[in-house]
């Protein structure tokens, strides 16, 4: 089967916004989570962020490198913005300070590059110590499914409003420098771009649950699900599966909202509800990040944000792949029940 890895979207649409917006809170944003093949670490999330109201003067950095023995690696901060154009003229770079994102051929293929300082923060204590390490990063991503557009699998509620957001699973080969020993590696990752909207109102958001993971079959899956409100509508849910053949929109059910902050080992199994029948998958955290809550202006905060790494099992394949949740209740350090979907 020949996967048309544009999913029928204008090339243009995977390139970068060169000239400033006139909205303050216009965002264009990349990011990407990897994982390594032989589970020695995984990078729950990398990103960039233009936001609009600092377009010419910093755009917003984040990198996490996380070990299974609970080190992590990590850099939050501004960067002053790199030229968006690439060698040939194009407008296909989206970096700042350290990082820098490199569309060599939209939804096909990017690159990935980061060289700089990055603070060791110990998982269990989750507090930047005083050591400081040098961190050097090439990865060269090519697309393996074609772009999730927010919206187009048949949505419950809404999303961002005003964001163009699409995502793709890929196949990555790279090498990882710490401190002056590197690992080459290959493995997985999830790469999102996002355009537009609004990021600044979390009045209505009451945490989100987000993953994604491809086997080796071609098999893929991707959902995101937003907590529903208090008083028990929904706010969003939209998924979607490959099963080799097609791919086809799938609701979550079952969702497995965090409970807990255990950097590994959590139970985040889940079931998708196709139109060709229900299917189970099996998960488990593998690595963790977790980022407490914050302040993001006019009297709202951004919840308590878990990024991570977890192992998948679809029927008799395993692979690595990505999630994220949020959650405003959260009960530290302990085991709680699952929250069902409503």
């Amino acid at each position: 089967m020949t996967i048309d890895l544009t999913g029928g979207m204008e090339l243009a649409t995977d390139e970068m916004t060169t000239a400033p917006p006139s909205a303050p809170a216009h965002r264009e944003g990349t990011s990407i989570w990897l994982w390594d093949d032989e589970g020695r670490f995984g990078f729950p999330r990398i990103g960039v962020e233009a936001v609009g109201a600092k377009w010419e003067t910093s755009f917003g950095v984040a990198l996490c490198m996380a070990m299974p023995n609970g080190r992590l690696l990590r850099v939050i901060g501004d960067g002053a913005p790199h030229p968006m154009v690439d060698d040939r003229g194009r407008p296909r770079v989206l970096g700042a300070g350290p990082l820098r994102f490199v569309c060599v051929e939209p939804f096909d293929h990017w690159r990935v590059e980061f060289t700089g300082e990055v603070s060791t923060i110990d998982a269990d204590e989750r507090t930047p110590t005083l050591e400081v390490v040098e961190l050097e990063l090439e990865i060269d991503a090519r697309m393996v499914a074609p772009p999730w557009v927010q919206g187009t699998h048949n949505p419950e509620g809404h999303f961002v409003v005003g964001e163009q957001r699409f995502e793709q699973l890929c196949a990555v080969t790279g090498t990882v420098n710490v401190d002056g020993s590197t690992m080459a590696f290959t493995g997985g990752g999830l790469r999102i771009h996002r355009k537009g909207g609004t990021r600044s109102d979390y009045g209505d958001f009451y945490g989100h649950n987000w993953q994604s993971a491809y086997f080796a079959s071609g098999r893929a899956f991707g959902f995101i699900h937003y907590q529903p409100r208090p008083d028990g509508s929904p706010k969003y849910r939209e998924g979607w599966l490959f099963d080799g053949d097609a791919i086809v929109p799938a609701r979550v059910e079952e969702t497995p909202w965090m409970t807990d902050t255990r950097f590994s080992g959590e139970d985040v199994s889940f079931t998708l509800i196709t139109p060709n029948g229900v299917v189970g998958i099996t998960g488990e955290t593998f690595v963790s990040s977790f980022r407490p809550p914050r302040s993001i202006g006019d009297g709202t905060t951004f919840p308590l944000l878990h990024s991570g790494i977890a192992r998948y099992r679809w029927d008799d394949e395993v692979a690595y792949g990505m999630i994220e949740r949020s959650a405003r209740q959260v009960v530290a350090g302990g085991a709680t029940s699952r929250s069902r979907s409503t």
